[in-house]
């Protein structure tokens, strides 16, 4: 008896082990928000410094072009908030999962730029350049797209001063965006992913 209590711990342990290394927290946090998302709507959700850089009730609009060597994201918030996300690697629609490497000194065509107004009636705007880190393609298919991204910041204006940086972490998740095909087609970059 005492075998076999023991043998069905094991397995109850091993199944949650497995669903949960299965279930990306990405992944499950992005769930949450695609149902309240209309086609072409995105949520941005990232912190710099441990401090939310968009509000939570904003919604962006996302336009993707995709072409065999560069996959770049454009999103803009009601509230003329903007994250720009390019990821550059020789047909990388062909790498699931696929990470973008942002390095320090701004070497390579990986990029995150993200902006906001800060004060709307003197026009004056706040801004950061991803100096380094990562641009992770959780999910990646023509219904949701879904991005973690983790690394450091600069005020855009001086990027690479070493005192004024700071950690960044977050997940862009985009229901059905609005797509334009370079030099590839719709099946090549969505159908390597099925």
């Amino acid at each position: 008896m005492k075998v076999v209590r023991n043998l069905a711990l094991v397995c109850l342990l091993v199944t949650v082990c497995l669903g949960c290394g299965s279930d990306n927290a990405a992944e499950r946090t992005a769930e949450k928000y695609l149902d309240a998302l209309h086609d072409n709507q995105a949520k941005v959700m990232l912190t710099i410094g441990g401090k939310a850089f968009y509000p939570g009730e904003s919604v962006f609009t996302c336009q993707m072009l995709a072409s065999s060597n560069v996959l770049s994201l454009t999103l803009i918030d009601q509230f003329d908030g903007r994250t720009m996300i390019t990821l550059a690697e020789d047909e990388w629609y062909r790498k699931q999962p696929f990470i973008g490497t942002v390095e320090a000194g701004g070497k390579g065509a990986t990029s995150l730029k993200i902006g906001k107004l800060a004060d709307r009636q003197k026009l004056i705007g706040e801004g950061y350049m991803m100096t380094k880190g990562s641009i992770s393609v959780v999910t990646f298919d023509r219904e949701k797209v879904i991005f973690e991204i983790k690394g450091e910041v600069g005020p855009y204006s001086d990027f690479h001063a070493p005192d004024k940086l700071a950690p960044l972490e977050g997940i862009v998740v985009c229901k059905r965006p609005a797509v334009s095909f370079g030099d590839v087609s719709e099946k090549e970059v969505f159908g390597s992913t099925h």
